[in-house]
């Protein structure tokens, strides 16, 4: 399905209470049959942004554009993500992900240049889940780590966190928070 810029959903949040990060904001559209899924995409400098904005992004996100939705599905079908090129903390990332008032969120972060705000890049990470059939044993696990680095960088930080327990790093890589 379609997947492209949708400048109304940007345009719907502009006033002058957000004037310090509307420019920040990219709004997306997945055309689905029957039904759209809306992405709010905000690129920040650093988690100290994700801090001071994600709260007041996203009342503006429940009250100037989910409030004005029809279909329920569309309602409850909002992403708001982070990019950072910068390492965000897991507590940070943990507060803004569990926090389910009006939007799905989600925080990436140590984001290459050409991910940052790169269409194809967000709609394959959100939507996108490719399994590979053929799966390799490897019999060295330098070799493995270093297979989960070049494929899955998101889970080679997680795995590479060493006070966190293997099922509290599998709970951060599933979005499911550690207290699971």
């Amino acid at each position: 399905m379609e997947f492209d810029l949708y400048e109304k959903g940007k345009e719907l949040l502009r006033n002058d209470d957000n004037i310090e990060w509307i420019d920040k904001i990219t709004c997306w559209v997945k055309k689905e049959l029957g039904y759209n899924i809306y992405i709010f995409q905000v690129i920040v400098e650093n988690q100290i942004e994700i801090k001071k904005y994600y709260e007041t992004i996203t009342a503006s996100i429940a009250t100037e554009f989910q409030s004005n939705l029809e279909k329920a599905i569309e309602r409850w079908n909002i992403y708001l993500v982070f990019e950072c090129k910068e390492f965000v903390d897991w507590s940070i990332k943990l507060k803004v992900e569990q926090d389910k008032f009006a939007t799905r969120k989600v925080v990436w972060d140590n984001l290459k240049t050409e991910e940052m705000g790169d269409k194809e890049y967000i709609r394959k990470r959100l939507f996108c889940l490719e399994i590979n059939e053929k799966l390799k044993k490897h019999e060295n696990k330098d070799e493995l780590i270093k297979k989960i680095e070049e494929n899955d960088f998101e889970l080679y930080k997680i795995l590479n966190k060493t006070k966190l327990t293997l099922d509290q790093k599998v709970a951060i890589y599933l979005g499911d928070g550690i207290n699971e």
